[in-house]
């Protein structure tokens, strides 16, 4: 009995004694110099290195990532950076010795500095970001399982993390993601992400928590979903226990997720603009999901969102505004210019492009409703759900508004001007009977063209790509609507 506790103690010691800490003096290593300092907790293959016990680079120390290779790391050892680690390599791969057994991940302490670029991670456990001072650069972030962190495969706890130029592509967990009692002013700009929250819980593949006294800054990224995934949403930027929350969700594509962008909390402001929004719908359910973007508050009305230029298409919801959320959808107080453009949102047999679940008006001029068509009052009304429907609801002010029937009943038979040669290459004559002026509008109601025109024969100069155009000739307070088309 006495002979095995002996052995016992000495396989423990000999445990214990093989994981590494550095000294905290100021020591720069990279992984060649690190291995000579603990060859048998870092070993040097020649061609690659691989981590056989944890490794703590303690405050005051540098991890210089300089060599262009391959870090193994085994499975469930985990990397401490409690002072810098830097990437100056042009390619390393840091993966797991055994990718069916995954390393435990990396844990960056609070008050450490990390910078990582052009980097592949994968099969790991997570990276914890503690500190406040991080950079992720051209990077790939794949295959991570739950491990050292449970909220995403990157998770951040507080600071102004920037994330750019990279790929997150099918992890368990969200690609990136906070705690909904942290401040975190993310920007996460020019990334790709495919597939992740692989596990399919209730969670975007972009879930962040408030920004506090920052910008949470989400902009031209890509967020592809698989769409046997159905309870994974696109990007999530929320203040579910009331913390500040600043947003700018700008340029992204979001594409097959269960729907496309939400920010909850009526302590979130900011702006929401530019997105193509497509298809974001994957769990068919309308009483759980489907929106292209969805504002939701409760408690005490706040500043609100301005939400313009998004292109909104083939969800189950175009826009939902739920409790006491407020926004700005065209014309409203916080500058929106509207110019938003919807298409194929709908469920149950009807179209739903703007759903105002809320008691709020919300002010929404200036907006193409009904894609591909030349709407009238009674179209655009047709889409919206509001005090119309419902008289416990706020009304949508939604007029005037863009994609917009030729006003017919205003024209004349005595106005009469003709387009020659029509199609033309955008090059073309008109010949009017008075003096007056020109507008010539896209089917979005967007003004590509505007001039005076003389009696008779005037050459006009269009550059517009090949498409149907809508010239209104206006005379002597007199109109005609001519269809021109480009080739």
């Amino acid at each position: 009995m006495k002979k095995l506790s002996t052995l016992f103690l000495s396989l423990l010691s000999a445990m214990v004694f093989s994981q590494f800490t550095s000294p905290g003096t100021g020591v720069i290593y990279n992984l060649n110099s690190l291995s000579a300092a603990a060859p048998t907790v870092l070993v040097n293959n020649g061609t690659d290195y691989q981590m056989t016990a944890n490794i703590t680079i303690a405050a005051g120390d540098i991890l210089l990532m300089d060599e262009d290779t391959t870090l193994k790391i085994d499975g469930g050892m985990q990397l401490t950076i409690g002072g810098i680690y830097n990437t100056t390599a042009n390619n390393l791969l840091i993966t797991a010795t055994n990718p069916a057994t995954v390393f435990k991940g990396i844990r960056l302490e609070e008050g450490s500095i990390a910078t990582f670029k052009n980097t592949i991670l994968e099969y790991g456990g997570g990276l914890q970001v503690l500190t406040a001072t991080f950079l992720m650069d051209n990077c790939t972030v794949r295959y991570f399982k739950s491990g050292l962190v449970t909220g995403a495969a990157v998770n951040f706890s507080r600071g102004n993390p920037v994330v750019k130029n990279s790929t997150f592509i099918e992890n368990d967990l969200p690609a990136v993601g906070s705690g909904a009692n942290q401040s975190v002013a993310l920007e996460f700009t020019n990334n790709y992400l495919s597939g992740n929250t692989k596990l399919n819980s209730n969670r975007p593949q972009i879930n962040m928590g408030p920004s506090g006294s920052g910008v949470t800054k989400v902009l031209n990224n890509i967020v592809i979903g698989n769409r046997t995934l159905t309870k994974v949403g696109g990007i999530s930027v929320s203040s579910l226990l009331g913390g500040v929350n600043k947003v700018l969700i700008d340029g992204n594509t979001v594409t097959d997720n269960r729907y496309g962008i939400t920010v909850a909390g009526n302590n979130s402001s900011g702006t929401i603009s530019n997105n193509v929004l497509t298809n974001n719908n994957s769990e068919n359910n309308p009483a759980t999901g489907g929106s292209g973007i969805s504002i939701n508050g409760s408690g005490a009305l706040g500043l609100g969102l301005k939400i313009e230029k998004n292109e909104i298409r083939g969800h189950i919801w175009g826009i939902t505004v739920i409790g006491t959320a407020s926004v700005d959808l065209g014309g409203g107080s916080l500058g929106s210019v509207g110019e938003n453009i919807f298409k194929d949102n709908g469920n149950g047999g009807n179209l739903f492009a703007l759903y105002n679940n809320t008691a709020n008006p919300i002010s929404a001029t200036n907006n193409c409703w009904r894609e591909g068509e030349l709407s009238d009052d009674a179209m655009v009304e047709a889409v919206i759900a509001h005090v119309v429907d419902d008289a416990a609801l706020g009304e949508v002010n939604f007029k005037p508004y863009l994609c917009a029937a030729p006003l017919a009943s205003v024209e004349t038979t005595n106005l009469r001007g003709s387009i020659y040669p029509n199609p033309s290459n955008g090059n073309f004559t008109l010949s009017s009977e008075q003096a007056g002026n020109i507008v010539i509008t896209d089917v979005s109601g967007k003004i590509i063209y505007s001039g005076q025109v003389v009696k008779g024969k005037n050459a006009i100069s269009v550059k517009a790509t090949a498409g149907v155009y809508f010239m209104l000739y206006q005379a002597e307070g007199k109109r005609q609507t001519m269809k021109l088309i480009i080739k």
